[in-house]
């Protein structure tokens, strides 16, 4: 099992596409109680479309149950 999450998870939650994830996301930061603290770069504020599941700090929290039971469904 990985350690980190995919760009896919990422994807799913932020309603942003894996590119959009793959360009924006600058930090993954797994916290205390096993959830998972996403940063996305300041530049995503010129894409207002892609913030709507962000915080306002732009961050997006995964929490632990989801980031434990996540499988990829195209994973082979």
């Amino acid at each position: 099992m990985s350690l980190k999450l995919s760009n896919k998870l990422i994807s799913e939650q932020s309603g942003m596409t894996e590119g959009e994830v793959g360009t924006y996301l600058t930090e993954l930061q797994r916290q205390q109680d096993g959830s998972w603290l996403a940063y996305f770069a300041a530049e995503i504020g010129l894409r207002p479309e892609l913030c709507a599941n962000l915080s306002p700090e732009r961050t997006l929290l995964i929490p632990e149950w989801l980031a434990t039971h996540w499988l990829d469904r195209d994973e082979r």
